[in-house]
């Protein structure tokens, strides 16, 4: 009988299989009783155990017949047919749990469709098709519950993004379950987003000519939103061409398509991580040194004031402490700091602090005497 009940178990159908564990499990919930009528004495436990066993001598006979039924069923088929009903009832499984992802999967477009329709009604509320002019501290936080907003979001400007017909518009962006989202605030609030992993890699485009009148202009009308991303626009530079003053500023673009304001860039660093290429002749061509190349880039990231001074600084005399390590001739290393200096790359001051740097190297001062020089000095 044992072994009837264990193939039941293996081969039964559904119905069986819950039917035969309920009365295991009540048998040994009568067990359970029993043991603890005996320790405590208690005439609660003896009253559920007397019920319990009742109702286990009940079913046991039901789920005998079971059992028989279930396995004359089954004695009836040959190996081949039993592997086959085995393998049916599997594919049935695996069916059944496949339909209901799909329920669930359909399930939650749905209720994203849902959520964004009642967003778009919400927005339609609150900012009457201009979200820009009439957004306040008390809209905005609204808007932050309405999007999901994380705690750790920062503000941008996005320049540009052509596949998203985004211009000139200021927005928060955050990190969330691998992929950067941003709430973009236009004349309707909008979210995009994309995936992390295809943003390691920011390259910049340096020099774009504009026009100041064309610039953010809708942005800079409204009161605001105007005080509060205005810290956030591109930093413009002026440059004499034939004879008349062009205004230039710098991109900064992740994804091949998303540009951002420089102060923007500075922002994003808090969220993930990416490493900033710069296309321009100079650090193509062989002629530049390697110093000239990396002084040359941090100098347009300081300027664009992604790196604050002190850091800007930092780099410098990493650069300063790279090129005084190197085997190289006097007179090269003081063509180099030449040409940098020359170029507007390296404050003059710091020809002083690479030199030393240089000597400190060749003619190394033994610890003692550097105590000693130290105390003297003191003194």
């Amino acid at each position: 009988m044992l072994r009837k009940v264990w193939n039941t178990l293996r081969f039964g159908d559904a119905h069986t299989k819950r039917f035969l564990i309920g009365v295991g499990a009540l048998g040994i919930l009568s067990i359970g009783f029993l043991i603890t009528a005996m320790v405590t004495f208690s005439p609660l436990f003896w009253l559920g155990t007397v019920v319990t066993v009742l109702l286990t001598v009940a079913l046991a006979k039901d789920a005998k017949l079971a059992v028989i039924k279930d396995n004359k069923e089954r004695e009836s088929m040959s190996e081949e047919e039993l592997r086959e009903e085995q393998a049916r009832k599997t594919e049935e499984k695996k069916r059944k749990k496949e339909s209901g992802k799909r329920k669930n999967s359909a399930g939650a477009v749905q209720e994203t469709a849902e959520v964004r329709e009642e967003r778009e009604k919400e927005d339609a509320r609150e900012f009457d098709g201009d979200a820009l002019a009439n957004m306040t501290e008390e809209k905005l936080k609204r808007l932050f519950v309405r999007y999901k907003v994380k705690q750790e979001h920062v503000p941008v400007v996005i320049d540009l993004c052509v596949p998203e017909h985004v211009k000139q518009a200021p927005g928060f962006a955050w990190v969330e379950g691998g992929r950067l989202k941003i709430l973009i605030i236009e004349d309707a609030p909008r979210m995009i987003e994309r995936p992390l992993s295809a943003l390691q890699v920011m390259e910049v485009e340096r020099g774009i000519s504009v026009r100041a009148s064309n610039e953010y202009a809708k942005l800079r009308d409204t009161d605001w939103m105007k005080k509060y991303f205005t810290p956030y626009l591109p930093r413009y530079q002026k440059k004499e061409v034939g004879g008349r003053t062009v205004l230039l500023k710098n991109l900064y673009v992740l994804d091949g398509e998303l540009k951002f304001s420089s102060p923007s860039v500075r922002e994003l660093k808090t969220l993930f991580s990416f490493r900033i290429e710069m296309a321009d002749r100079r650090l193509s061509e062989e002629s530049f040194s390697p110093c000239y190349k990396a002084l040359f880039t941090s100098s347009v990231l300081w300027k664009d004031g992604i790196l604050n001074l002190k850091e800007y600084q930092q780099e410098v005399e990493q650069v300063l402490l790279s090129l005084a390590a190197q085997d190289i001739s006097y007179q090269e290393f003081d063509n180099t700091l030449s040409a940098v200096i020359n170029a507007g790359l390296l404050p003059a001051q710091y020809r002083e602090f690479a030199h030393r740097k240089r000597e400190e190297r060749i003619n190394p001062v033994p610890d003692g005497k550097e105590k000693k020089k130290k105390r003297n000095k003191q003194k």
